[in-house]
C-alpha cells in the first residue's frame, strides 16, 4: 500500500467522521425538544444511580472503583504539566480504553483458543498471550489519533503520556471493577476483594501513594508489576520521543519504545505466570528489577520528557504571548498564576487555565506542526483572545452586580422604608448558616454541586461552579456590608479594602485568611488616606501667544497633550515619550531567503519592546493640477501608510523573513530577527496635525487593533 492509498483512506474515514458530527451537532438545532429530553435523562439518571446506591452493594462497588481510577487519572493529569489536551479528550482516551481495547483484546484472546484450544488459565494463554494482546492494543487509542488527527504532528511528549495513561485507566478501570464484581465470597468481603488465602492483599489502593492500584504479594514479597496505566504511559512516552528526534537521531530511536514495549510485557507475564514461567525468564525478569523499578523509570522518563518540551517552547517564547513578569514559560511560574487566579480571582482560573494550555498547544503546532496542524492555528489565536474577553466580561458583570446591588439597598432604604424585608440581612444569615456547618458538611456540598454540573459541562467548569457555590455564602458578610453602605465602595481606600476583603472571603478556608486581612485593610486605609493628595488650588498655564513658538529647554519635560486629545493619546504619555530618532537601533531592514527587502523599520526599543515608525504627511498639502483638489484624503492616505504598510511589514516579519540588516542611513547595530519577533508594540509619530487627520488615522489603527489583537497601536501627532 502505497503513500497516496494510505493518505486516501486516511482522509476518506476522517471526512466521513466529521460529516456525521457535523450532522449530529445539527439535530438539536433540528430538534430542541432533544435537549429537554436529554436534560430530564440526565436528572433520572442521577436519581436511579443514587438511589441504586442505597439499594444496590454492587453499585457502591462500582463507584469506589470508579472514584480510585479517576485519582489515578488525576494524578497524571497534574503531573503532565506540558499537555495541550482538554481533559475532555483526555476522557475520550479513558472512554476507548473501555469500549475499544476490552472487546478487541478479548476477541484476540477468542480467536488464539479457537485456533490452538486449551483454557484461559493455561500458561502460554494467561503469561504469554495476555500480556502481550493486552499491552499491545492498549496503544491503540493512541494509533488511531496519531492516523487520524489534524494536529497530530503538533502533540506535546506530555500528550503522549497522558493519552497513554487515559487508555491504561479506562483498561484497569473495567478489569478491577469486573475482579471486585466477581470475588465476592466471605474473604472478599471481609478482608478485600484482593485479599487471598495465600498470598494476602495483593492489590494495594492507598490515597498518600503515587499512581495507586499497583499489584504487589504482601507475604515474601518477591516481584510486583505497576498498574496498567503505567504501563502504556512509558511505551507512549518512548513513541513521542522516537517521533520527534527520528529525523535528528534517525529511524534507530524506535527501537526505545520497542524495548520500553517488551519491559512492560516482560513485568506483566513474569508477574502472571511467576510459578509456571522457566526459570530463564524469571533470571530475566530479577536483572530488570522484578518489577519494583519500573515505576521509578517512568518517571525518571517523564521528567526527561517535560523538560525537553519546555526548553522547545522557550526556543520560540519570544513569538509566544506570556503574562506580565513571566520572562521564561516553565511548569512553576504556570502554577503559581493559575493559584494567584484562584485564590484571588475565582471566576477567571478556568480561563487562565485553558490561556496557559491553548498557548503550549500554539507553540507546538510552530515547532513541530504540519500544514493540518497550522491549518487550525487561526482558530487557536481566537480561542486564546475569547478567554481574555471572558474574563473581562466576567469582571465587568462582578462590578455591574456590586452597582445593582448597591441601587436595590438605596431604592429600599429611602422609597420604601417600610417594607419589613431585609436583602442585607439575607446574606448575613446566609454566611450565618454556611459557617455553622462542619468540615464534613460543607465538602458534601461542593461535591454535589460539581456532580451535577458535571453532568453538562466538563471537568474544570464544574470545580469552577462547585467552588462558586461555596463563595456566595462565604461571603455573605462581605456583600452584606456594601448592600448597607453602597457609598463604601466610592472612594478609593474604601473600593480597595471592600474588594480584598471579599477576595479573602473566597478563599478556600477564607476565615484563616480573614483573621489576618482585618488587620491589613485597615492599615491599606490608612495607608491610602494619607496618600490622597488634597484638591488644592492651583495656578493656570499662562496661554502663550499664537505666534511666538515655544521651544522647550533641554531639561524640560515635553508638554502633556490637552484634554481634547485624551482618548487618541492616551498611550502616548509624555512619560513614555521617545522620539523615533533617538531610538537605540534605527534602519532595521527585513530581509527574506533571496535577499530581497520586505520592510523596514525605523527605530526599535527592544528592551520595551517598542517598533517606532516616522510618517510625514506633506503629501497631503500637494495639490493635483487638473482637479484643484489635494491628491489624497486624509483617510486614503493613513489607511495607506498606517493600515495596508504596517500589516504587510507584521506579515512579513512573522512568515517571510529570515533575517535582519541595517539600511545605509541605519545603526551599525541591529537586532537580530529573534530578539523582534516578540515585540507587541508599534508607537507611529507623524508630522502633520488635523481633526480631520486624526480621525482618519484612529479609523486606520482600529482596523490594526481588529486584525492583531495582540498588537498594540497608538499614534502622536506633530512630530517633526
Amino acid at each position: 500500500m502505497n503513500t497516496n492509498t494510505i493518505w486516501r483512506v486516511r482522509s476518506g474515514v476522517r471526512d466521513s467522521a466529521e460529516a456525521i458530527y457535523r450532522i449530529a451537532q445539527a439535530v438539536p438545532k433540528r430538534y430542541p425538544w432533544l435537549k429537554t429530553v436529554y436534560a430530564i435523562w440526565c436528572w433520572a439518571s442521577l436519581l436511579l444511580f443514587v438511589v441504586g446506591l442505597f439499594l444496590y452493594r454492587d453499585s457502591r462497588t462500582m463507584l469506589v472503583q470508579y472514584l480510585w481510577s479517576f485519582y489515578v487519572m488525576l494524578q497524571f493529569w497534574l503531573l503532565c504539566r506540558s499537555k495541550t489536551f482538554t481533559w475532555k479528550q483526555t476522557a475520550m482516551f479513558m472512554l476507548l480504553g473501555i469500549a475499544l481495547v476490552i472487546p478487541i483484546t478479548a476477541w484476540t484472546l477468542m480467536a488464539a483458543h479457537g485456533l490452538f484450544g486449551g483454557r484461559t488459565s493455561d500458561t502460554w494463554s494467561n503469561a504469554v498471550v495476555t500480556p502481550i494482546a493486552e499491552e499491545v492494543w492498549k496503544l491503540l487509542p493512541l494509533g488511531l489519533f496519531l492516523f487520524f488527527s489534524r494536529r497530530a504532528s503538533s502533540m506535546s511528549l506530555g500528550d503522549y503520556t497522558l493519552a497513554g495513561a487515559a487508555s491504561g485507566v479506562g483498561f484497569q478501570l473495567m478489569e478491577e471493577l469486573s475482579r471486585r464484581w466477581l470475588n465476592s465470597g466471605i474473604i472478599g468481603r471481609t478482608y478485600g476483594y484482593s485479599t487471598t488465602m495465600l498470598g494476602g492483599e495483593t492489590i494495594h489502593w492507598d490515597f498518600w501513594t503515587l499512581f495507586p492500584g499497583r499489584f504487589e504479594e504482601s507475604i515474601f514479597p518477591t516481584l510486583m508489576t505497576v498498574s496498567h496505566p503505567v504501563h502504556t504511559a512509558m511505551i507512549a512516552l518512548g513513541i513521542g520521543m522516537a517521533v520527534r528526534y527520528r529525523k535528528r537521531l534517525t529511524k534507530a530511536f524506535y527501537a526505545l519504545p520497542a524495548l520500553l514495549l517488551a519491559w512492560a510485557i516482560l513485568d506483566h507475564a513474569a508477574y502472571n505466570g511467576q510459578n509456571t514461567l522457566p526459570d530463564w525468564f524469571m533470571k530475566i525478569h530479577d536483572w530488570t528489577g522484578s518489577g519494583y523499578q519500573t515505576k521509578d523509570a517512568f518517571l525518571l522518563l517523564l521528567v526527561l520528557g517535560l523538560v525537553l518540551d519546555y526548553v522547545a517552547l522557550n526556543r520560540i517564547r519570544n513569538r509566544l504571548p506570556r503574562m506580565k513578569g513571566e520572562a521564561y514559560i516553565d511548569p512553576l511560574t504556570e502554577l503559581r498564576h493559575m493559584a494567584a487566579a484562584f485564590i484571588g480571582r475565582r471566576e477567571s482560573f478556568a480561563g487562565v487555565m485553558a490561556w496557559t494550555r491553548e498557548r503550549r498547544e500554539m507553540g507546538f503546532s510552530m515547532l513541530y506542526g504540519n500544514a493540518e496542524a497550522i491549518s487550525v492555528q487561526e482558530n487557536l489565536r481566537a480561542r486564546m483572545q475569547l478567554h481574555y474577553r471572558i474574563a473581562a466580561g466576567l469582571t465587568v458583570l462582578l462590578i455591574g452586580a456590586g452597582l445593582l446591588a448597591g441601587i436595590a439597598a438605596y431604592w429600599q432604604a429611602h422609597v420604601q422604608p417600610d417594607v419589613p424585608a431585609c436583602f442585607a440581612c439575607m446574606f448575613d444569615s446566609l454566611q450565618n448558616w454556611w459557617d455553622r456547618l462542619s468540615f464534613s458538611e460543607k465538602g458534601a456540598i461542593i461535591l454535589g454541586a460539581f456532580a451535577l454540573a458535571l453532568l453538562f459541562v466538563s471537568f474544570w467548569p464544574a470545580l469552577g461552579f462547585a467552588l462558586t457555590v461555596a463563595s456566595i455564602p462565604g461571603s455573605g458578610h462581605e456583600i452584606a456590608q456594601d448592600i448597607r453602605d453602597p457609598k463604601r465602595l466610592l472612594t478609593p481606600e474604601n473600593a480597595a479594602s471592600a474588594l480584598i476583603a471579599l477576595a479573602l472571603s473566597r478563599v478556600p478556608f477564607g476565615r484563616l485568611a480573614k483573621k489576618g486581612g482585618g488587620r491589613f485593610m485597615d492599615w491599606l486605609e490608612k495607608l491610602l488616606k494619607r496618600r490622597t493628595k488634597p484638591d488644592l488650588p492651583h495656578k493656570p498655564d499662562v496661554p502663550r501667544k499664537p505666534d511666538v513658538p515655544h521651544k522647550p529647554d533641554a531639561d524640560e519635560p515635553p508638554k502633556k497633550q490637552g484634554a481634547d486629545e485624551g482618548e487618541q493619546a492616551k498611550p502616548q504619555d509624555a512619560d513614555d515619550y521617545v522620539h523615533w530618532s533617538k531610538a537605540k537601533y534605527r534602519g532595521v531592514e527585513l530581509h527574506d531567503s533571496k535577499g530581497g527587502a520586505i520592510g523596514e523599520f525605523d527605530g526599535i526599543d527592544v528592551e520595551n519592546g517598542i517598533f517606532y515608525e516616522a510618517k510625514s504627511a506633506e503629501g497631503l498639502n500637494k495639490i493635483h493640477p487638473k482637479t484643484g483638489k489635494p491628491q489624497q484624503t486624509p483617510q486614503q492616505f493613513t489607511d495607506k501608510q498606517l493600515y495596508q504598510k504596517t500589516r504587510t511589514r507584521i506579515n512579513n516579519l512573522m512568515e517571510k523573513a529570515v533575517g535582519t540588516r541595517t539600511t545605509p542611513d541605519g545603526t551599525s547595530d541591529i537586532p537580530t530577527l529573534d530578539e523582534i519577533k516578540g515585540i507587541r508594540n508599534f508607537q507611529f509619530q507623524l508630522d502633520g496635525d488635523s481633526p480631520e487627520l486624526r480621525a482618519a488615522a484612529e479609523n486606520s489603527l482600529n482596523k490594526l487593533r481588529q486584525e492583531f489583537p495582540d498588537y498594540t497601536f497608538s499614534i502622536r501627532f506633530g512630530v517633526k
